[in-house]
C-alpha cells in the first residue's frame, strides 16, 4: 500500500505507478518493483524521439600564459597597482609579476612617474605574496 501524505489512500492512487526504461536493471529485479507497486500488468510504452535542446559551452577561463593580456591582468592583481602603473612598467619591460618581483625598486621609481622606491617595495611584497599563494 502506498504511504500518501496529505491525501486519501483510494484506489486510483494504489493503482498509479511511472514506469522508467532501466536497462541496467536486471529483469527480476524490475518485476519485483512493478508487483510491489501493485501494477498487475506492464504495457511497453514507446516514448518518441524528441530533439534535445541546442547548446553552446563557452570557454570560461584561458590557460595561463596564452598572451600578454593575461600577464598584464596578473599585474593588475597586485595591490596598490592599476591599469596606469600597468602600462608603465610594461613600457620599462616589467610584464609579468616576476619581473616585478626582480626589479630593483630605486632604479623603478626613478623610471616611473608618481612611485617612489617605498612603494615599489610594497608592490613587490604584495606580488611576492601572490607567487606564494
Amino acid at each position: 500500500m502506498f504511504k500518501t501524505k496529505g491525501y486519501s489512500a483510494n484506489n486510483s492512487l494504489k493503482r498509479r505507478a511511472i514506469i522508467v526504461d532501466a536497462p541496467d536493471l536486471p529483469p527480476d529485479e524490475c518485476e519485483f518493483f512493478i508487483t510491489a507497486a501493485g501494477v498487475a500488468d506492464t504495457d511497453k510504452v514507446d516514448i518518441p524521439d524528441t530533439p534535445g535542446l541546442d547548446f553552446e559551452v563557452e570557454k570560461l577561463y584561458e590557460e595561463e600564459g596564452s598572451s600578454s593580456e593575461s600577464q598584464d591582468s596578473k599585474l593588475i592583481s597586485v595591490k596598490g597597482i592599476g591599469k596606469g602603473t600597468v602600462e608603465g612598467l610594461g613600457a620599462l619591460g616589467i610584464a609579468s609579476i616576476t619581473d616585478l618581483v626582480n626589479a630593483d625598486p630605486n632604479n623603478l621609481s626613478s623610471k616611473l612617474s608618481g612611485a617612489s622606491s617605498k612603494m615599489v617595495l610594497e608592490w613587490q611584497k604584495n606580488a611576492q605574496g601572490l607567487i606564494k599563494a
